[in-house]
């Protein structure tokens, strides 16, 4: 019986593990009434057919666990490695406790791991409801819980307008700084992007294309290096690029991370920033404003994106209007002395 349209009731999966929706019910509550093997029984079978359930039964409903999950899902990096995820916790944390709410965070290394995670969250009501990192447009789990009838925010765009969302504007942030770069004057503007199965590094390499577009310049695809959002990937990136011998007077990098990285092989280079070429990072982390010279960027408030996600959880949670079901977080350029036109 297959539930790829999530059209598997509880009823189904009780009758095929062979006890009683109630007792399967319980089971998945985790709950001590229930024997430990038939609990495993009702478990694994929920996990061989993706059963999720599309509603809290009446019994969970009734017991709030007053606790909002915040999930980073299987991605190249840790989360909590991000400069700036700080900055969307306290945006997160300032509402949740304002409301009463407590705060459970859940990284997982793999997709495996994650799928294991979210089914803990959902099924015994660790959390009431789910604020989501965006994780790769390959993975499976993503869908199943946005999808699923949990009350979830999710942190990017979705193509479903029903989907409750927050998204930062990467596609018309990624436009500002290519125009930043275009209106200094430069013609052969390269990209570092992130990785391409990651919905961000598509829309900045978009915004960019458009930006070059408007301005009536040719996108040359040898002007583009796919790096890992590391420092460390933007040292390579730029190797690869003097390496192709493809001249470039300006850059914008996909995050401030690269962005330095490529400040770095530039300089070991013996290449000027900005005079010969001029750069554009993205993020506004805080080592932006401390490197020689300090780094143009793209500032969107991973704050704000908290606050208006942990507000519309809420409200969701209570009943309330949410208002937009989308939200869109500005993006707004800083111009700083990596991009200054002489």
């Amino acid at each position: 019986m297959s539930n790829k349209k999530g059209n598997l009731t509880l009823k189904d999966l009780a009758k095929i593990v062979g006890v009683s929706p109630a007792t399967a019910s319980l089971a998945l509550a985790d709950d001590p009434r229930v024997s430990a093997k038939t609990k495993e029984m009702v478990e694994e079978a929920a996990r061989r057919l993706n059963y999720v359930p599309n509603e809290i039964g009446r019994s969970l409903r009734a017991k709030r666990a007053e606790t909002i999950a915040l999930i980073f899902p299987n991605t190249p990096h840790n989360a909590f490695s991000h400069p700036y995820f700080v900055e969307l916790l306290e945006g997160v944390t300032e509402v949740l406790v304002q409301k009463g709410f407590h705060l459970l965070v859940s990284t997982a290394p793999t997709e495996q791991n994650e799928q294991a995670a979210y089914d803990k969250i959902m099924r015994n009501r660790r959390a009431d409801g789910i604020i989501l990192w965006p994780a790769s447009i390959n993975d499976s789990n993503i869908s199943r819980i946005v999808e699923s009838g949990f009350p979830v925010v999710y942190l990017g765009k979705w193509h479903h307008n029903d989907v409750i969302t927050v998204e930062r504007d990467d596609y018309g942030g990624a436009y500002l700084a290519t125009e930043h770069l275009l209106q200094a004057g430069r013609r052969r503007i390269a990209h570092i992007t992130g990785p391409m199965e990651f919905q961000v590094s598509i829309d900045r390499l978009d915004g960019y294309r458009k930006a070059l577009e408007d301005y009536k310049v040719l996108y040359d695809p040898s002007l583009v290096v796919t790096a890992d959002y590391t420092m460390e990937s933007g040292v390579a990136a730029v190797h690869e690029l003097i390496g192709r011998g493809i001249p470039f007077d300006g850059l914008f990098s996909s995050n401030d991370r690269m962005a330095i990285g490529a400040m770095k092989a530039l300089g070991a280079a013996g290449i000027s920033i900005p005079d010969e070429v001029a750069i554009v990072g993205c993020d506004n982390i805080e080592m932006a404003s401390m490197t020689v010279p300090a780094l143009t960027t793209i500032h969107q408030s991973l704050r704000t994106i908290g606050t208006v996600a942990a507000t519309k959880i809420i409200d969701l949670l209570s009943g309330q209007e949410v208002g937009d079901k989308q939200t869109i977080i500005p993006a707004e350029l800083i111009v700083r002395e990596s991009s200054r036109v002489n």
